[in-house]
Formats: C-alpha cells, structure tokens, sequence
C-alpha cells in the first residue's frame, strides 16, 4: 500500500483510508462487535492505516471498535475522527427533517475528550467538524477551539468534513489543515471548487465516497437486498436515477480497462494529485483484497477523468 503526504501536515496516510460508519452497526446494516474488530485488525494487516470515524458512527460505538482494536498498534495508524452531530442522529436520519448540530467551543472540548477515551489515546490525529453548514464555517469560536486542543496536544491538525465549497471556505478564512468531501465520477465537484484552493494552501484533502454511496456499483438486485433499516434506502430516486448514467460510463470504461468497476471507481479519485487518500467503507474482510488492489497505480489520467464525467 503506497503511502501519500497529507497536505503539509508532516504526516503520511495510506492511499487508502478505512471508512469507519459500517462497523458503527446502525445506518448500514448490523455487525457484531467482535467481527468488527477482526475485520478491522485485517484492514490494518493488509497496509490499511488511516482510519476515518466519528462520534456519531453508531453513537461512538465505531470509535469504541477502533480503539480495542488498534490499541496494541497506536503508533501504526492514524485516527481521523468527526464531531458536530449530536447522540442519537446515526440510524435514524431519515426521520428528521433537520439534523441536530453543535459547534460550540465547549461541546467540541467535551467531544474531543470522549472521543479520545473511545479510541483509547491521548491524542486523536485528524479532528474534523462534521458537515456543518457554511454559517457555521463563518464563525471564528469552533475554529478558535481546534487550535485550543492543537495547541494542548490533544489533536495533531484539524479541519472540516463537508461539501467542497464549505471546506475550500474553511481553508481560506480559518487555514483549515485538513478537509474531507465527497469526489467521485457522479459528484466531481471537489475538482474545481475545492482542489485549487487546497493546492495553493497545503491543505490535506480526504476524499470520500467514491462509489457515490454504493450507486455506481449497486445492481438493482443488491439494492432489493440491502438490510431494511441501511440509509441508502432511502436515498432520492431523482439522485440514483441520474448516478445510473454516470454507472453506465464507470462500467464502459472499467469494459476497455478490463478491471472491476470499483477499481476504476477509486483510480478516478486517486489519479488526482491533489488527494492524499481515498476513503473507502469496508464491511467485510473479502473486500479488503479487491480494495488494496484497486489502489494502486496506474491511476485514470486527466483524459480518462474527463470522460468518465462527461467532461470530455
């Protein structure tokens, strides 16, 4: 597993980050705790050594997996973590039609301070403000408190998880280290909106999502099969209508690659310069192999890209 500077933060992340929410047990499906923790411990095996959480993953119960798992292996791994949802919102967010948020100086402090206790460390390595909106982007408290807990060692940089337009704002007003947003041959936002912008600034870009939630590579069998309460359930059908078209050009071009459509999924995302790893969801140990596979090089050149997107 080929490693890549995260930003200028000074630290080294595998070119594949391990997408924590799954093992949280709730948004997508059940998984009993101690398959969990093997299935992470395999991950790490496997050169897989970022792992990308958050507090409302399963109500902290992601964060609890990872921190018995890897608590043997701390100096090995680095832990991205999320706050600014508040309990009880994982699994349940299509009930609500307004998600609960906190990002207040003292709910982010307290946060930290579980999420630490969690993950059994006395430091998290990337601490990121978990999709607030741009209001909240423009107030300089929750900024003000990253550094607080930079500053006191408790985190070692510190950013934003969000759309590519609140991260690039995050970087411009406050120098937001790190940022994390969806890329994908559906969503490529990130490319224009977010990627000169953190080129210009050295900020380390996490980019997640690269199968678009699973709707470039689902089969309309395996979305019948989805676990009843999984959220991709409930996804808008005008959003995995027009994922489909973006799925048929995947598929061609994965056809002429002769590789998998997820191969060609994450060597889309990897083959921008600007990414320092690709944030992929596992939640079984076969798919461990496929996705070690899938990152290395030769990534999609700028033409390939192109194409893939309709751009060219």
């Amino acid at each position: 597993m080929t490693n890549r500077p995260l930003g200028t933060t000074g630290m080294q992340v595998s070119a594949l980050t391990m997408g924590c929410w799954e093992i949280g047990g709730l948004a997508w499906g059940p998984m009993p705790a101690p398959e969990a923790v093997d299935l992470v411990r395999a991950v790490a095996d496997a050169g897989i050594t970022a792992f990308d959480t958050a507090e409302a993953y399963g109500n902290g119960r992601s964060e609890v997996i990872l921190g018995h798992a890897l608590r043997d292996r701390r100096d090995e791994v680095t832990f991205i973590t999320k706050t600014g949802y508040l309990p009880g919102v994982d699994g349940a967010q299509m009930l609500l039609d307004e998600q609960p948020q906190d990002y207040r100086a003292s709910s982010i402090r307290r946060a930290c301070e579980l999420s630490r206790q969690r993950l059994q460390t006395d430091y998290i390595d990337v601490y990121l403000l978990h999709d607030p909106p741009m209001e909240a982007v423009m107030r300089e408290e929750p900024f003000a408190e990253l550094r607080r807990l930079q500053d006191r060692g408790e985190i070692r940089a510190w950013g934003v998880s969000s759309s590519p337009s609140v991260v690039a704002e995050a970087i411009t007003r406050w120098g937001a280290e790190v940022v994390e947003t969806p890329l994908n041959a559906a969503n490529p936002q990130a490319a224009a909106e977010l990627f000169p912008v953190a080129a210009a600034s050295g900020a380390g870009v996490l980019a997640r999502s690269p199968f678009a939630s699973g709707n470039l590579i689902l089969t309309p069998e395996q979305r019948r099969a989805l676990y009843a309460g999984d959220w991709r359930n409930f996804h808008d059908p005008e959003r995995v209508a027009a994922d489909a078209i973006v799925a048929e050009r995947l598929e061609a071009l994965a056809d002429m690659r002769d590789e998998a459509v997820t191969d060609t999924a994450i060597k889309y995302v990897l083959g921008h310069p600007e990414v320092s790893t690709c944030i992929v969801g596992i939640s079984a140990v076969a798919e461990i192999a496929p996705n070690v596979r899938a990152a290395a090089e030769p990534y999609l050149d700028e033409q390939s890209r192109s194409q893939l997107t309709g751009d060219a």
